[in-house]
């Protein structure tokens, strides 16, 4: 196996530093997966809405959906808007919060400070206003909606995520310690070793003499028998 090979099998795959992100901030995660739901919910009302039909609900008892939607509560005050549409941007907000979370976390950077206090200033704005239709769905209009009522729950358990998520605070950051390469002696030369090297390796010259000419060498004369 090759070390491009083992490297690939050794580092982790975006599945794993996606599960290793959500298993260090789960509350994050649930937020993300309420609003996806709440958005899809609003979604399907807004277009019912539109299209003029009652939503498909349990007609009898406490529930009659189609009285709740097209009531006067159902709509911004003074304008056609649905309600439902500022339900779909408290959603995705809310996610967008829990999201940012989880982004800070999987790079290992610190949160905005108050990140988590707009967080819950946030969810605390959109229970206010669930509030205030629970009122007038049982006071006024004495009827419940299906649909809105799993709206509301879902406002407050985020809203209950968002308040436990400011009390724990953000969770620690790993810091990361860049690794410096290994350096040996033996592959690094210095200036004044290699001109000592270079020196070594050039043949020194003989003197010549002042006509031009080298002296002759000199014989060694091995001592005769005594």
């Amino acid at each position: 196996m090759s070390v491009a090979d083992n490297t690939a099998t050794n580092s982790p795959g975006a599945f794993d530093r996606v599960s290793a992100v959500i298993r260090r901030a789960p509350l994050a995660a649930a937020v993300i997966a309420l609003a996806l739901v709440g958005l899809g919910i609003s979604i399907y009302l807004t277009v019912d809405h539109y299209r003029g039909v009652a939503p498909v609900c349990t007609v009898g008892g406490a529930f009659d959906c189609a009285k709740v939607t097209s009531s006067a509560f159902s709509v911004i005050l003074g304008t056609p808007i649905p309600i439902t549409i500022p339900g779909m941007l408290w959603f995705i907000v809310s996610g967008g919060f829990a999201a940012a979370m989880l982004w800070y976390l999987a790079r290992e950077q610190r949160e905005p400070s108050r990140l988590r206090l707009w967080f819950v200033l946030w969810a605390g704005a959109g229970l206010v206003f669930v509030l205030y239709l629970v009122y007038a769905e049982i006071v006024q209009l004495r009827t419940l909606c299906a649909w809105c009522t799993g709206v509301h729950v879902l406002t407050l358990v985020i809203f209950l995520l968002a308040l436990r998520l400011w009390q724990d605070g953000p969770p620690e950051i790993v810091a990361r310690k860049a690794a410096k390469p290994a350096t040996t002696r033996a592959n690094v030369a210095t200036p004044s070793a290699a001109n000592s090297a270079t020196t070594a390796a050039v043949p020194i010259a003989a003197p010549r003499s002042p006509t031009g000419q080298r002296p002759p060498r000199r014989r060694r004369r091995w001592p005769g028998p005594v």
